[in-house]
């Protein structure tokens, strides 16, 4: 279960130079998974559950600048969403190329739901005002923002497509990708340049 994350932070980057959301939202998932996949292929019926968010729709034109990744990307009007979104839209495109590379482990991505955590009541005050008025009618209680991802890990594996992207409750909305999250080219690239990213870890 992949479900570390921050949203729509200030320009910032980690202590190896990445955007900060890009850095925390899927490179520390990406060398977790690195590290477990052995593991995993030795298991009975493995999951990797990669948490998403419907906010992959704001991803900067062509999903993810590659040749910024290594800078705050200080985009001035949108810029902590285009970078949010950027790092869930890597959240989605990364588990279905799990899922084509390891076929034996099911890969998914889950949008949680909008979910009242600290994930929002940490944001700056334009931010905060932002999400609440524009989903303060679907916020789910914490417990609730657990429900999706509990359905992925634990249901029949013959009810879950290995690679789908999932919204609240397991419901597969894979045909409300857009044309760049189902891009097949950018999910190898971003497959190549996360294993170069995490060369010596």
């Amino acid at each position: 279960m992949c479900n570390a994350g921050i949203m729509a932070q200030p320009p910032s980057q980690t202590v190896d130079g990445y955007e900060l959301q890009f850095g925390t939202n899927h490179l520390g998932h990406a060398l977790l998974i690195k590290k477990l996949i052995p593991l995993l292929e030795a298991s009975t019926d493995p999951r990797i559950v990669l948490l998403t968010s419907q906010g992959w729709g704001l991803h900067p034109r062509g999903g993810i600048v590659f040749d910024k990744l290594k800078t705050t990307q200080d985009i001035s009007f949108g810029g902590p969403w285009i970078r949010y979104g950027q790092s869930k839209l890597a959240n989605l495109v990364y588990a279905r190329e799990l899922a084509k590379r390891f076929p034996a482990i099911t890969s998914v991505s889950v949008h949680p739901g909008v979910v009242g955590t600290g994930l929002v009541s940490g944001l700056g005050i334009k931010e905060k005002m932002l999400v609440y008025a524009t989903t303060w009618w679907m916020i789910l209680q914490p417990h609730e923002g657990a429900f999706s991802q509990t359905w992925a890990a634990t249901v029949d594996k013959a009810e879950i497509r290995n690679g789908g992207y999932y919204e609240p409750v397991g419901k597969l909305m894979d045909r409300k990708l857009d044309a760049t999250a189902r891009d097949g080219a950018l999910a190898e690239r971003l497959w190549d340049w996360t294993e170069e990213a995490l060369k010596g870890f």
